[in-house]
């Protein structure tokens, strides 16, 4: 039985039909290999598409740790910059208070001066200091910070210095 045997003669579908297996056969199409080729198609799109997703998958993993690494830095670096402050500022307040005994128990203007005096030089010098630490600690923080997104750009572009 053909596949036109199921049509009346005249039928107007009959007639697309057999216009679209002429129209097939002079483009050198095979009607009966057209579905595998269409299967072929099918599981290589499917294969792109999967290989697609685990290079984006894997990117997403990547982009997920450099994150995390870099809030993680993030969070380090705040809690040191924090503890370096507050010992900072106990230090100021131990002076101030080891300050305030000393002039508690000075006998003379003259040594109540001279402790002042004294005690105003000290405050610079430990201010200075505290902000050279505070500032080379800040760099550091900083650095570790950008650390794991500097070197997943490295790795991204394959450069071994970004």
């Amino acid at each position: 039985m053909s596949d036109t045997e199921n049509f009346n003669a005249g039928d107007p579908a009959r007639d697309a039909f057999e216009s679209a297996q002429r129209a097939q056969a002079a483009m050198g199409l095979d009607p009966s290999k057209m579905g595998e080729a269409f299967r072929t198609m099918t599981q290589k799109s499917i294969e792109q598409s999967k290989e697609a997703y685990a290079r984006m998958k894997s990117a997403a993993d990547q982009a997920t740790q450099t994150l995390e690494a870099t809030i993680e830095n993030a969070h380090s670096g705040s809690l040191n910059l924090t503890k370096r402050a507050l010992e900072g500022l106990r230090a100021q307040a131990e002076m101030n208070f080891s300050h305030m005994e000393q002039l508690a128990s000075a006998k003379t203007m003259a040594e109540f001066v001279e402790l002042q005096t004294s005690y105003l030089r000290r405050q610079v010098e430990l201010v200075a200091d505290q902000a050279k630490e505070m500032q080379s600690l800040s760099q550091s923080v900083a650095q570790d910070v950008i650390r794991p997104s500097r070197d997943a750009a490295q790795k991204a572009t394959g450069q071994d210095r970004f």
